[in-house]
């Protein structure tokens, strides 16, 4: 009441909220607790994480290795093998003197191979190759009875041992091998993809080795600011750690990296350069005897084996696999190219001896040129041609298995090291974090 007798209302103080409870509050402690937990499963995802990413790429070069190249191989033998008994069938058509032991048991051997081949592929094929395999295995049986009938009308002297193989051939180059080649293709793909899995960049390890790194950064400013000491020796040698793991992954993914050749130039890339060179060598061959075969008539036979050439060897001595196979060569291979360069201008050169006498009405003759004995005769220059071709392409797929071993070796002793490592920052962050927790106590 004021002096006039008026009733004033008394004016409170504020309310005062009332404080939290302690277990409500973050404490410093708690804090420290919850930091540390974090940086201990930080540490575990960046080691699992590492774990991981190592333990697939030694699986895929191990796969590489031991799985896909062979398959690569085998796929390389069903082709060759198919195509090379196409072209022997075409060239012992033509022998005038009777058909020659060596060829016949050459022509065998190719089909033994190729079946082989086929029982192999046929195991390790996915489906779309196991498709095409399947018409090499249901076209074969009747490739290989069209040329026998050949030849059995060929000793007969009928003439129509010609038509058969012509149909024989025709069955071989336009159904079974495309789907031969077809199969090479997608066992080829494979590896190669295996491959550059193999050598891609590790993302998730590198995203939890950062996130680690910048974690325990971040802790030790924080203990610094609380603590007033500048450095925790625990949590320094948790960081020393972090950052050995990281310089070793670099070191370690770096030189596996660098074994591991992908992409254009590398010894992948050379093999299916030279398995088409010798696809196309092989049924260049067959179509240069099967236009003889024709007796007149092989004016298709002539086109195919001229785009084949050009295809191998290119055009005016340009262009071609051979000098793409040469380019991206290392020194040990280059000779095999080279020689198989040189055989196929040789090659060529025969080839239109043989045209000319066959052009100008000399059948004989031209027979003759195309299937006569003796180190400068046509076959002898094609037989040097395809074994320079063969050695080149063993020895590129002797360098794929190699390097898939070399890099799978860069990487031995990471994983178990990684386990190591990741216990002892674990370790370390324990140490760091357990004395300033137990100053609150």
């Amino acid at each position: 009441m004021d002096q006039s007798g008026v009733c004033v209302p008394t004016q409170l103080a504020p309310a005062r909220r009332p404080a939290p409870p302690e277990s409500d509050r973050l404490s410093t402690p708690r804090l420290y607790w919850l930091v540390a937990v974090g940086l201990v499963v930080l540490a575990l995802a960046a080691g699992a994480a590492a774990v991981a990413d190592l333990r697939q790429r030694s699986a895929l070069l191990t796969d590489v290795s031991e799985v896909k190249a062979p398959i690569s191989v085998d796929a390389q033998t069903l082709y060759r093998s198919l195509a090379d008994a196409d072209a022997t069938a075409a060239t012992a058509f033509l022998s005038t003197g009777g058909e020659s032991s060596g060829l016949r048991i050459r022509y065998l051997d190719d089909l033994a191979q190729a079946s082989a081949a086929l029982t192999i592929a046929l195991r390790d094929a996915d489906d779309s190759e196991t498709a095409r395999l399947q018409v090499v295995a249901e076209q074969l049986p009747v490739y290989t009875g069209l040329v026998e009938t050949a030849r059995s009308n060929q000793r007969l002297g009928v003439p129509l041992g010609g038509a058969y193989l012509r149909e024989a051939s025709g069955l071989m180059q336009q159904t079974i091998l495309p789907a031969a080649a077809g199969v090479f293709d997608s066992t080829h793909r494979r590896l190669v993809g295996e491959q550059e899995e193999a050598d891609g960049f590790p993302w998730l390890t590198a995203f939890f080795g950062l996130l680690l790194a910048g974690g325990l950064l971040g802790a030790q400013v924080l203990l610094a600011g609380r603590s007033r000491r500048t450095f925790n020796l625990g949590l320094v040698a948790a960081s020393g750690i972090t950052a050995l793991a990281l310089l070793w992954s670099v070191v370690a993914l770096g030189a596996s990296a660098g074994r591991l050749e992908t992409g254009r130039g590398s010894p992948a890339e050379q093999v299916s350069v030279l398995a088409n060179a010798g696809r196309a060598a092989l049924q260049a061959r067959a179509n240069e005897s099967l236009t003889l075969v024709a007796r007149g008539g092989g004016a298709a036979f002539e086109t195919q084996f001229t785009a084949q050439m050009d295809e191998l060897a290119g055009v005016d001595g340009r262009g071609g696999l051979l000098a793409t196979a040469l380019a991206q060569a290392g020194a040990g291979d280059r000779v095999f190219i080279e020689q198989a360069r040189a055989e196929a201008d040789e090659w060529r050169t025969l080839h239109q001896e043989v045209r000319a006498a066959d052009n100008g009405g000399d059948w004989n003759t031209a027979v003759e040129l195309a299937t006569a004995t003796g180190d400068k005769a046509l076959p002898a220059v094609f037989a040097r041609l395809d074994e320079a071709l063969t050695s080149a392409l063993t020895a590129g797929n002797e360098q794929v298995d190699r390097q898939a071993g070399d890099a799978e070796g860069a990487l031995t002793g990471l994983t178990a090291g990684f386990v190591l490592l990741t216990a002892g920052l674990m370790a370390a962050v324990g140490l760091g974090f357990r004395p300033r927790i137990g100053e609150y106590r």
